[in-house]
């Protein structure tokens, strides 16, 4: 019988021969200190101080990270006229000649961020365009200059590139922005300025961007934002500005923006805001307003048009009170975080329209007492922080400690933020086993005392299915106790009004008798005297 091992094995050797030839070639065009493979990507690291040379043929992705190159010289890729992608990063490169990428008329990402770069001139990528035809065949949809010492740039400079999708610029030293630097860029969709010295800008410098859906401006030095900045960026879906000692903003900042879902405006200088600053931001879902520790209140308009806002950051502001309209329109608001304010109370009517709201925090105020009822349409509520408040453990307690001994699972820090402040006696004393006895309510006080709310013994844990049943009870004996109340205060007024009436009638009459009298001697007198005479 014959044996066809051999001849096995000679396939078996060209076909894995086969398989390595690609990479055998590689490897001989690959250059030393540098990894190729067969898809077309080379990348060298560490030591290399020029560009490497690489097969024209084959390279379409080139990554040159953390290298000794210090100089980009002309022409340094011309023989690499595929090149799609060219990352130079975090390397010592301080110099970029002007024709350096005379030849790249595909590329399409170019990354140089991390580097030393302090100026770029402006001629540097119009070589990316033909000769004889001057927009439409720049093929570059990304440009990464983030991480560098650039401190000015010329108002041409990237007027040619107008397929740019994304413009990274952050953490420089830049300083100003001309007008008209970013008018040729009508496809971008991304442009990052963050982490700069920007002091001032441009009135219209965003006005001919109307694709764009990102823009930071975040960590700059921005005191004052010129009116009408952002009136045409009808597709902007984020917006940052926080980190900017920003003093005021103007009336009219913002235009239409129908597609605006982020706005990030926290830790500025801002001391006032203005009632129609969010007018325009029907589709708002997440809006960051705090760190602005200069804001002590917040006008009551303020979020009149955003009905599709989801989470509300208002937190480690300075903020003395709440106007009860306030969140009114917010119906779709599900997180909002009030702590590290200086709230004293809330309106009883705060939270009325707000029934989706899941997550709450009063962490670090300087509440004191909360009516009963300041959480009763926050129907999903899931999540209420209260440590770190003084709570006054008087009469004034008496509804939100119930509220809190029906719902101890939604206080997610019951053992720090549902403890008592003061008085002294009840110091640390947790409010969801307080008693009417403990809190020394007075006779009119005591008849807030109801068969399924806080008894004048030890407080009764309620089920379920009894929960809400004791909460209508409790608003119930509430509603009809106020109304005694009331009319107790009537009676006891006009009671009042009545007596001192009384009282000025009968001064008068004895006032008048007085002087009566006093004729009648007066005449007695005279007749005596009379007679002696």
């Amino acid at each position: 019988m014959p044996v066809f091992v051999p001849q096995f094995e000679s396939m078996w050797f060209t076909f894995v021969l086969l398989q390595l030839l690609p990479q055998l070639t590689l490897s001989a065009h690959c250059p030393s200190g540098c990894v190729c493979d067969i898809r077309g990507s080379a990348k060298c690291i560490r030591d290399i101080t020029d560009i490497p040379p690489f097969n024209p043929t084959t390279t379409f992705l080139l990554q040159l990270n953390d290298t000794n190159i210090k100089v980009l010289k002309d022409r340094s890729f011309q023989p690499l006229s595929l090149l799609i992608r060219l990352m130079i990063t975090h390397s010592t490169l301080d110099t970029i000649q002007p024709e350096v990428f005379n030849e790249l008329r595909n590329l399409e990402e170019l990354q140089l961020d991390g580097n030393q770069i302090a100026s770029i001139s402006s001629k540097l990528f119009e070589a990316m365009l033909d000769a004889d035809v001057f927009q439409s065949l720049s093929k570059l949809n990304y440009l990464n200059l983030a991480d560098n010492q650039l401190r000015n740039l010329l108002k041409t400079l990237f007027h040619n590139l107008r397929q740019l999708k994304s413009l990274v610029l952050s953490s420089n030293q830049l300083e100003t922005l001309e007008s008209g630097s970013f008018d040729h860029l009508s496809n971008l969709l991304v442009l990052m300025l963050q982490k700069n010295q920007i002091r001032e800008i441009p009135p219209r410098l965003f006005w001919h961007l109307p694709s764009l859906l990102t823009l930071s401006m975040s960590g700059n030095q921005l005191r004052y934002i010129p009116a009408e900045s952002f009136y045409y960026l009808p597709n902007l879906t984020k917006l940052t500005f926080y980190k900017n000692p920003l003093i005021s903003l103007p009336s009219q900042l913002m235009g239409h923006m129908p597609r605006l879902q982020e706005l990030y405006l926290y830790e500025t200088n801002l001391s006032t805001v203005l009632w129609n600053l969010f007018a325009n931001m029907t589709n708002l879902r997440a809006l960051n307003l705090h760190f602005n520790n200069k804001l002590t209140s917040l006008p009551k308009s303020l979020f009149c048009c955003l009905p599709k806002l989801k989470k509300l950051s208002l937190k480690n502001n300075n903020l003395r009170e709440l106007d009860p309209e306030l969140f009114s329109n917010l119906i779709s608001l599900q997180i909002l975080m009030l702590n590290e304010n200086k709230l004293e109370s809330l309106p009883s009517a705060i939270f009325r329209n707000t029934s989706r709201l899941e997550i709450l925090d009063l962490n670090h105020n300087h509440l004191r007492h909360l009516l009963g009822d300041v959480f009763v349409r926050a129907r999903v509520l899931k999540d209420l922080s209260l440590s770190g408040n003084k709570w006054n453990c008087d009469c004034s307690i008496m509804g939100i400690a119930e509220w809190i001994h029906e719902n101890p699972k939604l206080i997610s820090d019951l053992d720090k933020g549902g403890t008592c402040y003061e008085p002294y006696h009840l110091e640390n004393h947790s409010l969801q086993t307080l008693t009417y006895e403990e809190l020394h309510c007075g006779v009119f006080q005591t008849m807030f005392i109801g068969s399924n709310t806080i008894t004048s013994g030890a407080p009764v844990a309620p089920t379920p299915q009894s929960s809400t049943a004791t909460s209508t009870t409790a608003r119930n004996t509430a509603t009809a106790t106020n109304g005694f109340m009331m009319a107790l205060y009537m009676v006891l007024l006009v009671t009042g009004v009545v007596l001192i009436v009384a009282s000025l009638y009968a001064l008068y009459q004895l006032h008048k008798m007085m002087w009566v009298l006093g004729k009648i001697t007066m005449g007695d007198n005279q007749r005596l005297m009379t007679r002696r005479v």
